[in-house]
């Protein structure tokens, strides 16, 4: 009411003044006086109104800064407020707590005491950019770490976000910041795992690849999923082909049934016989499908749900081939060893019919002349018929040490301790020429060697004439000794039926014999060579090297 008295007045002042001082009309006056009057008052009130809102607003935001100081104050992030001039004009409890800086001596400052010297240039650089275009690379959990400096000087890792406002003027930047060194830690640790993982990958990978063992690894469905290089070598398959392929391709067809029951087994047990060194040996197939002797090992592991084995293997063709070998030498060798024994035997018996059968009849023969020759001188029987049964006596006598020498020649030749090793092979090659009818024909020079190698030459010789008389059927034997390149060389040769180097049941004593003979080269550190086929003839040849010779120790060889 007050305002439209107002109003009226204002009006009526109006009126007055325009009816004193400018001819108008009444009615004109009156209307332009209301029309002031009422544009004034509608002033007033629009006026009172804005100053009510302006009232309002005013209230509104000082909640609404009061909702932000707080919101500030106890924020978990740091937020630091600075200037055109990177000074700082706000720094929250947060930032006071990550800085060690109270807010009342760090506001004021530049926001260099708060970067590491070497960051600081680049910093001030993102931040003139940043007020220029408005970008920043700089947003929370999408950026590399950067560092904060404390008031001690210390460095901790941080992550940042920038904005910037305009006020009365003034460009403000704020930054909202967190300390991520728990977060570093755990990512520094993360990726040194990572990387020892990686290297532990690579480590195994390597090992894998240079493995002398082959390593392959099936699935559940027991189809290949690594293919080492050494397998590859093996199975003469490449692992671009062979992974995807089902693992019975590389087992023997007999074989796979057994496998295939073992891998279901072990994958519920967990046990297997199969163990490097500790298991008869197993066999694998080859791409061009020939067989070979394996040792294997296996392991299981499960992977994402997925259950793999790991077969180790190694080709053990070599070590069975060895072993074989050496089963035949040692049955071989108590075969020799049985056929020693038996020649020792045989050997007794012959001295023993020798000396009964021959020296005994002599010696009896000697002691019944003897006693005739003392009957003869009883009767006084004529000096000329003492004579002769004297005479005859003697014949008996050189017959029976003529038997004596053969017998110890049998034995052990004089003559290879009195002329050497060639002659007494010459005596020998002679001996046997003459019981046997054989042409034997020796060659070589005579040349001084110690007496266990002669001693063995001469056996050699002796029992690869005894193979000549019982298997060759020859009828010429040739004797070769020399000297080369520092060796001693044998050998013996004749134009029999040959011999396929087959042992058959039947004759058992060649192969004896050339066991024997092998023995002995092998004692002097020599080797055996043998040359022969069917109809063909057979040669056997040895050869001592002369350091054993000359290093050998005296010793009996017979």
């Amino acid at each position: 009411m007050g305002t439209v008295a107002a109003f009226m007045a204002l009006a009526y002042l109006v009126h007055e003044a325009l009816l004193r001082y400018w001819e108008v009309s009444s009615l004109l006056a009156v209307w332009l006086g209301a029309g002031i009057g009422l544009m004034v008052g509608l002033f007033l009130v629009r006026r009172r109104r804005v100053r009510h809102r302006s009232s309002q607003k005013s209230a509104s935001l000082e909640k609404n800064e009061a909702r932000m100081s707080a919101i500030i104050r106890s924020s978990v992030e740091a937020i630091i407020t600075v200037d055109s001039e990177q000074r700082v004009v706000l720094f929250n409890p947060m930032a006071e707590a990550l800085f060690a800086w109270p807010a009342e001596l760090a506001i004021g400052r530049p926001l260099g005491d708060f970067i590491p010297e070497r960051f600081r240039a680049a910093h001030e650089e993102h931040v003139r950019r940043f007020a220029i275009t408005g970008v920043s690379e700089r947003q929370m959990g999408r950026q590399r770490a950067l560092f904060a400096l404390r008031r001690d000087g210390s460095e901790f890792p941080i992550e940042a976000s920038i904005s910037q406002t305009v006020e009365g003027g003034t460009r403000l930047f704020t930054v909202m910041l967190r300390d991520i060194t728990e977060r570093a830690r755990a990512d520094e640790a993360l990726r040194t795992s990572l990387q020892r993982v990686k290297d532990s990958e690579a480590r195994l990978a390597g090992i894998i690849r240079s493995s002398m063992e082959a390593i392959i690894t099936v699935d559940s469905d027991q189809r290949v999923v690594l293919f080492n290089p050494m397998a590859e070598t093996l199975f003469a398959w490449p692992a671009a082909e062979a992974i995807g392929r089902p693992l019975a391709d590389f087992i023997p067809e007999r074989f796979r049934q057994a496998h295939e029951a073992h891998v279901r087994r072990f994958g519920v047990t967990g046990v297997s016989d199969r163990a490097m060194g500790r298991q008869r040996a197993l066999y694998a197939l080859r791409r061009d499908g020939t067989e070979f002797p394996i040792e294997a090992s296996i392991s299981q592991i499960a992977d994402q749900g997925t259950r793999l084995y790991t077969v180790m293997l190694r080709d053990i063709t070599d070590r069975v081939r060895a072993e074989d070998a050496m089963r035949r030498s040692r049955e071989a060798l108590q075969h020799l060893s049985d056929s020693i024994l038996s020649t020792r035997e045989e050997e007794k018996r012959r001295i023993a019919r020798e000396l009964h059968d021959d020296l005994g009849q002599r010696l009896s023969a000697m002691k019944m002349d003897l006693a005739m020759l003392g009957a003869d001188l009883k009767e006084g029987k004529s000096m000329q018929s003492l004579l002769a049964g004297v005479a005859a006596m003697n014949i008996v006598i050189d017959e029976t040490v003529a038997s004596v020498r053969r017998i110890a020649s049998d034995l052990r030749p004089a003559l290879l301790d009195e002329l050497g090793m060639l002659p007494a092979i010459e005596w020998l090659a002679g001996d046997c020429a003459k019981r046997y009818g054989l042409s034997v024909v020796v060659d070589g020079t005579d040349i001084e060697v110690p007496e266990q190698v002669a001693i063995a030459m001469f056996r050699i010789v002796q029992e690869a004439l005894s193979n000549v008389v019982r298997h060759a059927n020859a009828t010429e034997v040739r004797i070769r000794v020399a000297h080369d390149q520092g060796r001693l060389e044998l050998q013996v040769q004749d134009n029999g039926v040959g011999w396929d180097k087959v042992v058959e049941d039947d004759e058992p004593r060649k192969s004896l014999g050339l066991l024997g003979i092998r023995e002995r080269a092998r004692l002097l550190g020599g080797t055996v060579d043998i040359d022969s086929a069917p109809g063909q003839g057979f040669c056997v040849a040895i050869r001592i090297p002369q350091a054993k010779r000359e290093d050998m120790e005296a010793g009996p060889a017979g």
